[in-house]
């Protein structure tokens, strides 16, 4: 009896240093949580979007196959796309934005701008990024640029202040009813059942791939920043020359009209 009692009063030091001990953590994982979620903000934002976006494109009928977050690797270089619709009236090429604010921007700009309560920021022109996707996809399954619809979708809290394209840039409330008024069969269906499985098999998404998405990524930024340091544009390596336009300064490509970057100031 007595062994008994002292066991259990063993048992509730234990565990009561075990309580001391993991409060005593409890402020550094908050801590750590939070400098976590700071860093990693922009990446969770854009995940939520991403799962919101594949969660309205599961409303489509049966004959549309559905890729979210692909990776693909083409002649040594990793592309991430968030979603690929495969339909018999083309193949659909989505990228997501979760944004909040107002947005404006021109289909020919380098840059689009996101005004939050006042605050700016700029991002690169995502109806840009998603043509690189297009090409990729393009270079994968060898069919023409007509087979590709590309879509910018804004999953967030954002407002569109500019004309964007009619179908190319939308809410995401918007997009099943863009996604069908496709109704011109360009497919045949043996034909789409081998691109599917090719993309399948070519798509794949792994720690490695993953990292190497985001050096080149940071390489892409370093190499266009060096470029235009240098006076040289980083989208087709003609000259930058300064201009001052009817909405302000600017720097824009010798090369215009064929090339189209614009760097505002």
């Amino acid at each position: 009896m007595i062994d008994l009692v002292y066991d259990n009063m063993q048992m509730r030091q234990m565990l009561s240093e075990l309580t001391d001990y993991i409060f005593m953590f409890i402020p550094i994982i908050f801590v750590v949580g939070i400098i976590f979620i700071f860093f990693y903000r922009n990446r969770i934002k854009g995940r939520l979007g991403e799962n919101r976006v594949g969660a309205v494109l599961k409303k489509l009928p049966e004959d549309y196959t559905i890729f979210n977050n692909i990776y693909l690797t083409e002649k040594g270089k990793t592309c991430q796309i968030d979603h690929v619709v495969f339909s018999p009236y083309g193949i659909f090429v989505i990228e997501t934005k979760n944004f909040s604010g107002w947005i404006y921007g021109g289909e020919n700009a380098q840059y689009w701008t996101k005004n939050v309560y006042g605050t700016k920021f700029q991002f690169y022109n995502p109806i840009y990024q998603n043509y690189g996707h297009v090409m990729a996809l393009k270079s994968l399954l060898n069919f023409s640029f007509r087979c590709f619809i590309p879509i910018v979708v804004f999953a967030g809290n954002a407002t569109l202040k500019s004309n964007f394209p009619h179908n190319t840039v939308i809410y995401s409330q918007e997009l099943i009813g863009v996604i069908l008024s496709y109704q011109q069969v360009l497919f045949k269906p043996e034909t789409l059942f081998t691109a599917i499985n090719k993309l399948s098999d070519s798509s794949f998404v792994t720690c490695e791939v993953v990292t190497a998405h985001l050096r080149e990524v940071k390489d892409n930024i370093f190499r266009r920043e060096k470029l235009i340091g240098e006076g040289v544009c980083p989208q087709c390596g003609g000259k930058l020359i300064y201009h001052h336009g009817k909405y302000g300064h600017f720097f824009g490509c010798s090369n215009y009209p064929n090339c189209h970057f614009i760097l505002k100031i």
